[in-house]
């Protein structure tokens, strides 16, 4: 089977070591035969009835409201509810007004660089007594 001693006496005992590659090529062949006559069976279609749905967006989509705390100087922190100016009492009374609607917007606290970290604590702390269940913070790259 392609392994063969050659034949006569001592200077030829040495086995021969060539790959005999012909059963490699039949069984290719086949194989390469069997593959394109299999192939185009493979590509049956089956019918699928698929749903259609309407590309609108949610209507239940929330919007997040954005609670900005700026360091005046001084000790003196101003709060900006989207972009008004807000006192600490009006921000208690709208976190209550946005605390009895359903579903709940989120509020996103933002932080200026030089607040320190009591005066965003007290504006989470007020946003968790009046019933604000979804609160996030929002950071500027590399902070």
């Amino acid at each position: 089977m392609g392994m063969s001693t050659g034949g006569g006496g001592q200077q030829n005992a040495n086995p021969m070591t060539d790959i005999n590659t012909t059963p490699l090529v039949d069984v290719m062949l086949v194989l390469l035969i069997i593959f394109m006559i299999t192939a185009p069976l493979m590509q049956n279609k089956v019918p699928i009835s698929i749903p259609e749905a309407p590309n609108e967006p949610d209507s239940t989509e929330e919007r997040a409201i954005t609670l900005n705390v700026q360091d005046k100087g001084g000790g003196m922190v101003q709060y900006y509810w989207v972009d008004d100016p807000i006192s600490l009492e009006g921000l208690e009374a709208r976190l209550a007004l946005e605390a009895a609607k359903r579903p709940q917007p989120e509020i996103k606290i933002r932080g200026d660089r030089s607040v320190q970290y009591k005066h965003i604590r007290s504006a989470l702390d007020l946003a968790k007594r009046k019933g604000i269940s979804k609160i996030g913070f929002v950071t500027a790259p590399g902070e």
